[in-house]
């Protein structure tokens, strides 16, 4: 059979959705967009993350040349990935990089080397230094 192109290029990357979370009333609610209508995939408690709207799906990849600092937002063991809060800004990291996964809702800096990361919690006196 002959299929158009832009059929099989959606068929090979139908599994790349829109990932966000919803934190509210002390919930993570872990949702996907599924044709224009956001789906809950996973319901967990929110463990010290703000309430909001976080959208996963405009995170980038963590720079391994320089420090990470952010709150860790969300792990997804599914996907490899841990997610990073830093103001505005969502940076993903792959989780195979760490030898230890941090808790999320935990202010941390996250340095690599040689492709493994080394984490140190964030003080209170540096997050207000730094405005996160």
């Amino acid at each position: 059979y002959y299929y158009p192109y832009y059929l099989i290029f959606f068929l090979n990357n139908f599994d790349i959705m829109k990932k966000r979370l919803l934190v509210m009333n002390g919930q993570k609610l872990v949702q996907n967009d599924f044709a224009g209508e956001w789906k809950t995939e996973k319901v967990c408690k929110a463990e010290g993350i703000k309430p909001g709207v976080y959208n996963l799906y405009n995170a980038i990849d963590a720079d391994q040349s320089k420090d990470n600092i952010g709150e860790v937002i969300h792990i997804d063991k599914k996907e490899n990935v841990l997610y990073q809060k830093n103001g505005s800004q969502y940076i993903k990291h792959d989780l195979s990089c760490f030898d230890q996964i941090p808790e999320t809702g935990h202010m941390m800096n996250i340095k690599y080397e040689n492709n493994k990361t080394s984490t140190t919690e964030v003080s209170n006196k540096l997050i207000q230094k730094i405005k996160l």
